[in-house]
């Protein structure tokens, strides 16, 4: 086991992991990468909260101004950057190529560099569903907790992947996940020969919890060679089942489509329809969304990938006697909010006791920190190389 990057048995996180504040919103400021998938999202919000945005730099696009700031080029940067004196350059860069380049342009000119997290945090942005500082203080709150989630991880990589994570809500930085992050296309399961994350057999019985408009359906199709079982894909938002049902345009009648949320119980629910990735359960509000279980949906599962924004706990309630009888592989999210890998790690020891834990980062950002379940007896251990 390599050193942890943390240390699991003090209590002292907090004072390790000082996050100081910047002055952002009175300083001058570089957006680096304004039309990556971060600086889209959270580019416009910076621009509006921080009134001394003076330019955002990008060498591809030729667009006079984005998000109504003057874009420079890097060589521009270098040029001009020193009309600004205490600028400080924010780097929304999503790919490990455009971290690279930017660094190396903000070492060049000596300007000070910061990631977009610590932005959004010093802005009280949310994240996913909390802000970075709610992300921090639940992380610490439950200091004394995670060694134990460590300790019954199974290989070396799941291991420094949690620390990797952890370190990405202390510190507000993404550096920390950059040697761990695990291939995109592997998430969930792989169609190549990766055995990163799960290799899907011949004879499967899926339940995709969260199908939105059906790419994982896809993926199972075209990891199997079209030979499975049976797969049940299970996708509350009206708007996206629309675009899953032209699954139905295949002609394979083993794909079953269900426009229904899961739950711990059956009946109705509200649920914030979006069309997007980031529909999700609302329990506030009265809804007509149909509620199922999966026990009461599916007589036999091989397989379960389940992506509910933060619901994974109570519809692994609802799936406890499948958990049991069919001691189904799982790849199940746990991102969306802070306390979900705890309490996921803590489920599965109740639900599924003898289960082996794998955990798999899959993005440079929050998003797609991923716990692979199996029973022990099937269980396979990835390469713990990253």
């Amino acid at each position: 086991m390599s050193a942890p990057a943390l240390d699991y048995r003090s209590d002292g996180w907090r004072a390790a992991f000082p996050v100081p504040p910047l002055g952002l919103g009175t300083r001058p400021l570089a957006l680096f990468a304004p039309y990556s998938y971060l600086g889209t999202i959270f580019g416009p919000m910076i621009v509006e909260r921080c009134p001394q945005v003076v330019a955002v730099v990008d060498d591809h696009y030729q667009d006079a101004r984005i998000h109504g700031i003057e874009r420079w080029s890097s060589d521009e940067f270098r040029a001009r950057a020193v009309e600004h004196p205490g600028i400080v350059a924010i780097d929304m860069s999503y790919s490990p190529l455009g971290h690279a380049v930017f660094a190396a342009l903000a070492q060049d000119t000596g300007i000070t560099m910061v990631d977009v997290v610590r932005a959004i945090g010093e802005l009280d942005l949310p994240a996913i569903y909390q802000t970075p500082a709610v992300m921090r203080e639940r992380t610490l709150a439950r200091e004394r907790e995670w060694s134990g989630l460590r300790d019954a991880l199974a290989d070396d990589w799941s291991r420094r992947t949690l620390d990797a994570a952890l370190e990405l809500r202390l510190t507000m930085d993404r550096r920390p996940l950059r040697p761990v992050v695990a291939s995109l296309e592997d998430e969930y399961f792989s169609v190549l020969a990766s055995a990163t994350t799960f290799k899907l057999g011949t004879d499967e019985i899926v339940a995709d919890c969260g199908a939105y408009i059906g790419s994982t359906v896809r993926k199972a199709i075209a990891a199997t060679d079209g030979r499975f079982r049976a797969i049940h894909a299970f996708e509350p938002d009206r708007k996206s089942f629309t675009e899953l049902e032209k699954l139905r345009a295949l002609r394979m009648p083993n794909i079953v489509l269900h426009n229904a949320a899961l739950g711990d119980q059956s009946g109705n629910i509200g649920f914030l329809e979006t069309g997007t990735m980031g529909s999700h359960v609302d329990e506030s509000s009265v809804g007509d969304t149909p509620l199922v279980r999966l026990d009461d949906t599916m007589d036999e599962v091989t397989f379960i990938k389940m992506d509910l924004e933060g619901y994974e706990q109570k519809a692994l309630r609802g799936a406890a006697r499948l958990l049991r009888e069919c001691r189904p592989r799982m790849a199940i999210t746990a991102y969306h909010y802070a306390d979900d890998l705890l309490d996921l790690w803590k489920l599965f020891d109740e639900l599924v006791p003898d289960y082996e834990l794998r955990l798999r980062h899959h993005s440079s950002y929050y998003y797609d920190t991923i716990f692979y379940a199996s029973p022990r007896e099937r269980a396979r251990t990835a390469s713990p190389g990253a």
